[in-house]
C-alpha cells in the first residue's frame, strides 16, 4: 500500500503541474516525432511512465497479439489509450493494489472498449458542422466509430480562431461516447506505431467513461 500511495502522489502532483494546459501535446510521449518504428505493445512497453498499468491490462485481457500486430483478424488499431494514472486510480478507489486483482474479463472487456478496427488518424477525422453541438440530431459532421468491445463513439475536429478570425488557427480532435453520453478527454493524437496508431487519453479520463 505504501508503494501504491508513492506512485499515486507523484502522478497527482505531475497531474496537478500540466493540469492548466488545454493543448492536445502535453502527454510525454519521449520523443517528439509522432512515428514509431515498433509495434504498439513495444511502444506502450517503452513508456513506462504513461503506459505500465495499460500494458498489464492488455495482457491480463490476453490481448498482447491484437497489440503486437500479429493477430490475422487485426493487422491495424486504433486504440484510445487508457494512461496508467486513470487505471491506478481505478484500483484506488476500489481498494486495490494492483491491476492483478482485476479479472481478465474486465481487463479484456475494458481495452476493447477502447479500440476501433483499422487505423483512423485526425487527418482522417471529419470536422464537426459549428452550426451544431456534437449531440444535436441535425448535426452531420463529425466520424462515427464502433469499438471492437460495442461502445459507439463519435469523433470530430474543431477549427479554433486565431487574431480573432474564425476557423484559422489549430485543429484539435475531439471524442464524444454516446454509449456513456459523455466527451471522452484526449491528450495526444496520432502516436503512430508500425500496426496503427495510438491516441492518448488525458490523465482526468474516467475508466468506464466511454
Amino acid at each position: 500500500m505504501r508503494t501504491l500511495k508513492y506512485i499515486l502522489a507523484s502522478l497527482l502532483v505531475s497531474f496537478y503541474l500540466t493540469s492548466c494546459d488545454t493543448a492536445q501535446d502535453w502527454i510525454d510521449t519521449g520523443v517528439s516525432s509522432p512515428y514509431h518504428d515498433c509495434s504498439i505493445m513495444e511502444y506502450l512497453r517503452g513508456d513506462q511512465y504513461n503506459w505500465e498499468l495499460t500494458v498489464q491490462m492488455i495482457e491480463r485481457g490476453g490481448l498482447t497479439a491484437m497489440f503486437e500486430g500479429t493477430d490475422p483478424d487485426y493487422e491495424e488499431i486504433t486504440f484510445f489509450a487508457i494512461p496508467s494514472y486513470t487505471i491506478l486510480r481505478y484500483l484506488w478507489d476500489n481498494d486495490l493494489e494492483a491491476v492483478s486483482e482485476l479479472t481478465p474479463e474486465f481487463c479484456r472487456e475494458t481495452i476493447l472498449n477502447h479500440v476501433v478496427k483499422g487505423k483512423y488518424l485526425k487527418a482522417d477525422i471529419a470536422y464537426r458542422n459549428p452550426d451544431y453541438l456534437i449531440t444535436d440530431q441535425k448535426q452531420d459532421g463529425g466520424t462515427a466509430l464502433t469499438t471492437v468491445g460495442g461502445r459507439k463513439l463519435k469523433a470530430y475536429v474543431d477549427k479554433s480562431s486565431y487574431g480573432g478570425v474564425p476557423d484559422v488557427g489549430a485543429e484539435t480532435m475531439y471524442l464524444y461516447s454516446y454509449s456513456a453520453q459523455t466527451q471522452v478527454p484526449l491528450a495526444t493524437p496520432d502516436i503512430q506505431p508500425l500496426n496503427g496508431v495510438v491516441h492518448a487519453l488525458n490523465y482526468n479520463f474516467v475508466l468506464g467513461k466511454i
